[in-house]
C-alpha cells in the first residue's frame, strides 16, 4: 500500500491515519528534552479532532484510524452523533463500520498492523505527513528525506529565494551563535523585531515574536548548541494580511485548493476565514502556484496529487512574501475541503479550535443539531468538525479540544452561544473577531 500526504479525492481510495507527526520528522522521539515530551504529547492529543473530521473529508471507500479512546461510551455516543451530522450535511462519509481503533501510544505499529492483516484495504494509506513515527507505515527513507527538505523552514530560506521566491530578510543560525555579532547585527537592522522559528515542532510552539537576543537566549534554554534557529523580520500586520493557500501538488498539475486568512485571539492561531471575501489576484496566485513549482522541484509530488500548504502576506500595494511552506495536510484544509461539500454559495465561514467543559458536552452537541447547516434557517448556522478524546485540566476542571465552523453572521452565533450555553463551552470563541 502507497503512503503519502494526498488530497483528498474520489479517484482513489484511503485509509486515513493521522496522529501528531511534527516532532518526530527532525527530532528522536527517545531523547526529547523534557518540554519537548508535553509538547509532543499535547499535539498527539489535539490531532485526535483531525480523525473525527476525516469521516466527513472521506467517502464510502475510505477507512479511517482512530485512537481507541473513542470507544469509551461517552465519547462514541458523541462519535456517532457527528457521524450523523455529517451525513446530514454530505452525501459521502467514511461509513463507521469503516472504522478502526488504535492505542494512542502505539498508534501506527498498530495501523502498520491493521494494514499487513487487510493488504488490498484501500489503495493509499493517508497520512498528515510523512515523517519518522510513521515510517512504519510508508517504510521510505527517500520519502522521509524529501519531507525533511521541504517541510524545513531552514531549507526554505536558504533555497527559495534563489527560486524567484520572495521570503522575509532571515538569519540561519544556532544557539551557540546568538551572542554573535550577526544575530546583534541582524536585531539591530529590523529594529528588534523579530519572528523565532524552530524545526519540527508543531503550531505555535515554534513560532514566537522575540524583541531582544535575551529573549530569544531564554525561549531556546532547554535545547543543544546546535538546536537551529531562525530569525526572521517581523512583518507590520497594519501593512500586511496574514493568509494561507493548499496546494494540490501532481505530476501533471499544480493549483489552487482553497484560500484562507488566518486568524488570531490573544496572539495564538485559532482558525480561518473562508468565503467570497478571502481572494487572491491573479499575480499572486501565479506566485502561489510557483511555489508548487518549487516544492516538485524538491521531490514532492505524487500521481494521485500531494497537498502543500503555503504560508504568507499579502502587503496593501499587492505584493506577496512567502513565510513558508508545508509539504503535508494543514490544520486549514479539513474545513475547506468540508465546506467544498456543502452549498453554502460563497458565505463567509469562520472555523476555529475550542475547548468545551467535558460536563457539557451533550449541551455542546444538541446547539450543534439545533443550528446544523442546511437545516437551521437564521443568520447563521453550524459545522461539526471535530472533538478530542483526552481531558485537558483546566483550573481543576476537565475540558476537551472541540472543532467547529459557523457560516454567516459570527457575532449572531456568539450572541446565541452566550444566551443559550454555559460560559464552559467553546470558551475561546468570544474573542475572535473575523474581520479585524
Amino acid at each position: 500500500m502507497k503512503a503519502g500526504s494526498y488530497f483528498p479525492g474520489d479517484h482513489y481510495s484511503s485509509l486515513y491515519a493521522m496522529a501528531g507527526d511534527d516532532c518526530s520528522l527532525f527530532f528522536d522521539l527517545e531523547t526529547l528534552t523534557e518540554k519537548q515530551q508535553a509538547d509532543h504529547l499535547s499535539n498527539i492529543e489535539l490531532t485526535a479532532m483531525l480523525q473525527v473530521a476525516l469521516a466527513c473529508i472521506g467517502h464510502e471507500r475510505d477507512h479511517l484510524a482512530l485512537y481507541d479512546e473513542y470507544q469509551e461510551p461517552g465519547w462514541q455516543k458523541m462519535l456517532q452523533r457527528y457521524h450523523n451530522f455529517f451525513c446530514r450535511m454530505t452525501n459521502e462519509v467514511v461509513p463507521m463500520e469503516h472504522f478502526s481503533y488504535h492505542p494512542k501510544d502505539t498508534y501506527y505499529q498498530s495501523v502498520a498492523n491493521h494494514i499487513k492483516e487487510n493488504p488490498a484495504l484501500t489503495d493509499v494509506a493517508n497520512l498528515y505527513m510523512s515523517s519518522g513515527s510513521n515510517k512504519v507505515i510508508h517504510r521510505n527513507e527517500e520519502l522521509l528525506v524529501i519531507n525533511r527538505n521541504v517541510n524545513s523552514k531552514k531549507h526554505f530560506a536558504e533555497n527559495a529565494p534563489a527560486f524567484g521566491i520572495q521570503v522575509p530578510d532571515t538569519l540561519v543560525t544556532t544557539k551557540a551563535e546568538l551572542d554573535g555579532m550577526s544575530v546583534a547585527d541582524f536585531f539591530n537592522k529590523h529594529q528588534n523585531k523579530v519572528i523565532l522559528k524552530l524545526l519540527g515542532l508543531a503550531g505555535a510552539r515554534n513560532v514566537t515574536a522575540v524583541d531582544s537576543i535575551m529573549a530569544t537566549q531564554e525561549y531556546v534554554a532547554e535545547y543543544d548548541e546546535d538546536m537551529v534557529i531562525l530569525l526572521q523580520e517581523r512583518l507590520d500586520l497594519e501593512s500586511y494580511t496574514e493568509m494561507t493557500v493548499d496546494l494540490v501538488v501532481s505530476t501533471d498539475d499544480i493549483r489552487i485548493a482553497n484560500t484562507r486568512k488566518i486568524l488570531f485571539a490573544d496572539g495564538l492561531w485559532v482558525g480561518n476565514l473562508i468565503g467570497d471575501s478571502v481572494s487572491v489576484t491573479e499575480e499572486q496566485a501565479k506566485a502561489l502556484l510557483h511555489v508548487g513549482e518549487y516544492a516538485r522541484h524538491h521531490g514532492y509530488v505524487t500521481d494521485e496529487g500531494s497537498n502543500c500548504g503555503i504560508d504568507f502576506f499579502v502587503g496593501k500595494d499587492g505584493s506577496l512574501i512567502v513565510t513558508e511552506i508545508n509539504a503535508r495536510w494543514t490544520g486549514g484544509l479539513f474545513p475547506a475541503h468540508i465546506l467544498s461539500q456543502i452549498d453554502v454559495q460563497g458565505t463567509d465561514a469562520v472555523p476555529f479550535f475550542d475547548m468545551v467543559l467535558i460536563e457539557e458536552r451533550e449541551a455542546y452537541v444538541d446547539f450543534i443539531d439545533r443550528h446544523l447547516v442546511g437545516e437551521y434557517e437564521g443568520e447563521y448556522a453550524m459545522v461539526p468538525i471535530g472533538f478530542g478524546c483526552f481531558p485537558v485540566p483546566i483550573n481543576g476542571q476537565d475540558y476537551f479540544y472541540s472543532w467547529q465552523m459557523v457560516i454567516g453572521d459570527f457575532d449572531a452565533f456568539k450572541h446565541a452561544k452566550n444566551k443559550e450555553l454555559a460560559a464552559s463551552v467553546m470558551i475561546t470563541a468570544n474573542i475572535i473577531q473575523p474581520y479585524q
